[in-house]
């Protein structure tokens, strides 16, 4: 992924919805997530090579806390963490070279996969219905993400870790539709350039009923999506793919 020309973008996206401040008070809120992660596909492969841990499934425990400060009609800014640790086990599927060593086919092996990550984030409304919680905002993220995968089989094991910084697009959006309820999403996202638009860019999507409670309070209930990953550039390296689906709790005050 060329961060360089997202960059550009995001900076871009930013300029044309800004905005001169309301009078209106900042208030601070914050967001708890919480439900069951599950891998859709979990994908490990060497350069020019199948995936070696094809079909590999596991859940877990997702979990997800938000700090936002908010001002209708001005920007709204979140600090967002949310940890991710996996434990695969299965049969590899295909041969998998990295650094000279040589994972086989059909050998029994363990993945332990970590992908916490950390964002900033800053939206602000480009489109609010008058009399109506209804309303988009778009801007962008900057994503701290660390990743250590550690995989081991009878005749060969690696740890590789990785810590990066990456500006994304945000997108969220508020519908109402009666007696308090709404679709509510929200969106960090930057598509690939090179490769596959959606995977080898990174998504990360929400999209819920939201109920709210009165008082500045919600509960949202819906789905979700994390994915992403990229192909190795040269020989006897790996690469990455992953689809997460969640099914989540939000609640909010």
């Amino acid at each position: 992924m060329k961060a360089n020309r997202a960059v550009v973008l995001l900076g871009a996206l930013m300029l044309l919805t800004s905005n001169p401040t309301s009078a209106q008070e900042r208030t601070s809120r914050i967001e708890i997530e919480a439900g069951v992660i599950t891998t859709r596909n979990m994908e490990i492969h060497g350069y020019n090579q199948g995936n070696a841990t094809e079909g590999w499934k596991k859940s877990g425990a997702d979990v997800r806390v938000e700090y936002w400060s908010t001002r209708q009609n001005d920007w709204n800014y979140g600090v967002v963490f949310q940890p991710l640790n996996l434990n695969y086990s299965g049969v590899l599927t295909n041969n998998l070279n990295y650094q000279g060593q040589v994972f086989r086919a059909g050998d029994p092996a363990t993945l332990s996969y970590q992908f916490p990550t950390l964002r900033f984030t800053a939206n602000y409304p480009v489109f609010q219905q008058a009399g109506s919680d209804s309303y988009l905002r778009a801007g962008g993220s900057a994503i701290i993400r660390y990743a250590r995968i550690g995989l081991s089989s009878p005749s060969a094991s690696f740890v590789s870790t990785n810590l990066i910084a990456l500006p994304t697009f945000n997108i969220e959006s508020n519908t109402a539709i009666g007696n308090g309820y709404s679709i509510f999403t929200r969106s960090d996202f930057l598509p690939g350039i090179d490769g596959n638009v959606f995977l080898d860019g990174l998504f990360d999507i929400f999209i819920g009923v939201r109920k709210s409670l009165g008082d500045g309070k919600s509960v949202d209930a819906g789905l979700r999506m994390f994915f992403g990953g990229y192909n190795p550039n040269t020989p006897d390296d790996y690469a990455n793919r992953i689809f997460f689906n969640s099914f989540v709790l939000r609640y909010s005050w």
